[in-house]
């Protein structure tokens, strides 16, 4: 009979279990409940017409569990259920059975309604579809333990059995073990590529692990070549080879060996001719993009062909909570700091966190970081983690790629992404061509283009639209908060940055001038805001926009659009953050640019804003214009109802030139000219927000549009009556409630994973 330990199983793990073999044992359905404080009910079921009520308690010790059984018992008697049956990870005598069956008589009426250790794996063993449903169980079971400990694993120091146990506690079963097995059965090799810390190793060796208990043989790791693997490999045996971060430093440094990148390539091709072996790679994903950039023969032999990635977008909100509580549960963290966690329900914040990485799980574990703060602070500590991830991305950052790919990622830094390729590209140019002797680096397209496919799928993603324009943006929103942090401090980094510019938002994206605003964004020193301050007086045509929106088109396509209009919302942040009394040389450049423009030609709202907010803090009376004029030009570019509400900021500007217009009639007819627009393109819900619109207009500029109001009414009225009339509008209300449902499912889920960390 098999002897799993069930100790490796997580509380909610075992009650999965629990509940997944008594099904079978009984062949029935069992109900889950969320436990809590009125609860005594993790599972339920009927049973010959008999309300069953099933706790799963996971133990250590027989002590322990009749303590905790002791305070059940109140809970048992207030439910009454006809029946009552007990699941534990303890082993128990028939002693123990008869103490536990006393204490709840009369609902526990047989000893066969006690389910301890042993019984559980006889039960395992009577269904083999559970015993490989857990593999966490069997991969962490004495007989193949001991299996692997007695198999031929050379360099053993690389994976030790208690770094096996270890890792098979935290680990938490999901779908990129079938699909890397999958994979690895269909190539007999694999390679598992993706970002830092997703946990590419650990999926490896548990690989391994179920490898050598299916009758491999033997182990090999390989540690700094692959020439070990030709040493040690034996057609007779039935052997798994591990090669971890096999580019990994010697490539980064030293270009890999000789003909490294070709015998890689030939033992692969061995592998796959020989059917009692199997080799499993692992590796950064930019290091593989780099490799096949570099040596030929990865690119002809098609290395990715058996390429498993690794995606943390792949990670259901589930698992990612399963990841945090393993953690947590087996760290040994005071109840107090727990209490915290659980109280502020901060490990859903944790487990939302766009930063979210199992790498800095590990992090807070392996640094005991509930010592270095109050129970109180557990929480903040733990986000303020994920807030700055520099763990997960120093190392590949400072050692990992070349100075043009840093530099490249530091300029992307300065930009709003989504942002072109080319725009990328020329801001890049540009920065070499300003520092590239202090850095040596310099942009040409060949090596600019092995630098896209260095970065590309780890630190970068890349998008074409319908038209193969490419669009460029992080990985994942951890590397941009890792390289704010990374560039903080470096001020001839960021000097250098702000003298390069040459887009509209280069100085303002992550930089500030204001320290209270500088959580978040760097705070430029005196000295970088002259170089900046200068960059705008020598050199202000030169910036232009880059800003980048996704324009859907009809037929499913979408198409990169680049909107290049942007001059007063760069006047306004050059005003904001640069501008101070007495500065003349700036004063007279804004004053310059502004009067160049000071009729506006923009249907962009928030060019509208900045421009009325340029007028309010503009010395107006060195520039010369009508008045008159610049109101009705304003006027004109208004595209929508609830803008006319910015209208009325020229009431204190230009009050005799705003009353003249507001008696006239470009307001009524720009009204009626907008409205028609508004009901061409108008859907049913945003009717009430259209009367509102409408009414505000009328009160604010004293007009009458009755005819105007007509018409939405008889809109409104007929939209009231297709309301009412509608057959089926309590499905569709609940079609609407069921679509919402599986996230409240899941966040009541990860709520009761959590709350038995206090049992």
């Amino acid at each position: 009979m098999v002897d799993y330990d069930f100790l490796v199983l997580s509380p909610a793990e075992f009650e999965n279990f629990t509940r997944d073999v008594l099904q079978k044992k009984f062949k029935n359905s069992i109900e889950s409940f969320t436990s809590g404080p009125d609860g005594g009910i993790d599972l339920r079921c009927s049973i010959n017409n008999r309300n069953t009520v099933i706790q799963a308690k996971r133990y250590k010790s027989y002590s322990s569990l009749i303590g905790n059984l002791k305070k059940e018992v109140k809970k048992v008697e207030d439910l009454r259920p006809d029946r009552y049956i007990l699941s534990t990870s303890v082993g128990l005598s028939p002693d123990n059975k008869e103490e536990i069956k006393r204490l709840f008589s009369p609902f526990i009426r047989n000893s066969s309604d006690i389910f301890g250790r042993n019984d559980l794996n006889n039960l395992i063993g009577q269904f083999p579809q559970i015993e490989k449903k857990y593999y966490k169980l069997w991969l962490s079971s004495t007989n193949i333990l001991d299996k692997v400990l007695h198999s031929k694993v050379y360099n053993q120091s690389a994976f030790e059995l208690e770094d096996i146990k270890d890792q098979i506690k935290l680990y938490v079963q999901n779908n990129s073990f079938d699909q890397a097995l999958n994979i690895l059965n269909k190539y007999q090799y694999l390679i598992i590529s993706g970002i830092p810390g997703i946990g590419k190793t650990t999926l490896a060796r548990v690989l391994v692990l179920y490898l050598l208990s299916k009758e491999y043989e033997e182990f090999i790791f390989l540690n700094q070549s692959i020439d070990d693997g030709y040493e040690l490999y034996k057609v007779e045996k039935k052997q798994v080879f591990l090669f971890d971060d096999f580019l990994g430093r010697n490539f980064l440094e030293n270009k890999l060996l000789p003909n490294e990148d070709t015998k890689i390539i030939k033992f692969v091709d061995t592998i796959r001719k020989s059917p009692n072996k199997k080799i499993i790679f692992t590796t950064r994903e930019y290091i593989l993009n780099q490799a096949k950039n570099s040596f030929e023969s990865f690119r002809i032999k098609n290395i990715e062909l058996g390429k498993s990635i690794l995606d943390i977008s792949s990670y259901t909100d589930l698992i990612k909570a399963q990841i945090l509580y393993n953690h947590l549960f087996f760290a040994d963290i005071p109840v107090e700091h727990i209490q915290n966690l659980i109280e502020n329900k901060t490990y859903l914040d944790v487990i939302k966190h766009p930063n979210y990485n199992p790498r800095i799980i590990e992090t807070l574990v392996n640094r005991r970081v509930w010592n270095e703060c109050s129970s109180n602070e557990f929480g903040a500590q733990l986000i303020g983690l994920f807030d700055n991830p520099e763990s997960v991305w120093l190392s590949a950052f400072e050692n990992t790629i070349n100075p043009l790919s840093q530099y490249s990622l530091l300029v992307l830094l300065t930009l709003n992404s989504p942002v072109l390729l080319e725009d990328w590209i020329s801001a890049i140019k540009y920065f070499c061509a300003i520092n590239g002797s202090k850095y040596s680096i310099r942009y040409d397209s060949i090596t600019f283009n092995r630098t896209i496919k260095e970065l590309e799928d780890t630190f970068i993603s890349t998008q074409k639209d319908s038209f193969d324009n490419i669009a460029i943006q992080y990985q994942n929103p951890s590397i941009q908060d890792f390289l704010v942090n990374y560039l903080r401090d470096k001020d001839d980094i960021i000097e250098d940055l702000l003298k390069a510019s040459i887009f509209q938002i280069q100085p303002f994206w992550i930089f500030t001038t204001s320290q209270s605003n500088s959580s978040n964004k760097i705070y430029l020193k005196n000295n970088a805001q002259e170089v900046i301050k200068k960059r705008f007086l020598n050199s202000f045509s030169k910036f232009s926009s880059n800003y980048l929106y996704r324009l859907v088109l009809n037929n499913k396509k979408f198409r990169w659009r680049k909107n290049i209009d942007f001059r007063y919302s760069f006047l306004e942040d050059i005003h904001r953050e640069f501008f101070r009394p007495g500065e003349e040389d700036l004063n007279n450049l804004l004053l310059k640019e502004f009067q160049t423009n000071i009729y506006i030609f923009s249907d962009e709202y928030s060019e509208q804003t900045s421009y009325l907010y340029l007028l309010k803090h503009l010395n107006l009376n060195r520039i010369k214009f009508s008045k008159k004029d610049l109101i009705i030009q304003f006027i004109r570019n208004i595209d929508w109802l609830d803008w006319f509400q910015d209208l009325s900021e020229f009431k204190l500007l230009f009050p005799r030139a705003y009353k003249e217009i507001i008696s006239s009639d470009h307001i009524r007819e720009k009204v009626k000219e907008v409205l028609e627009h508004e009901l061409e393109n108008l859907d049913d819900a945003d009717i009430f927000d259209l009367q509102n619109s409408l009414e505000d207009i009328e009160m604010r500029y004293g007009l009458n549009l009755r005819e105007e109001s007509k018409i939405l009414d008889e809109k409104a009225m007929e939209l009231e009556m297709a309301i009412d009339n509608q057959v089926d509008r309590h499905t569709e209300e609940n079609r609407f409630e069921k679509d919402d449902e599986p996230e409240m499912v899941q966040d009541e889920d990860i709520d009761e994973i959590f709350n038995t960390l206090l049992d």
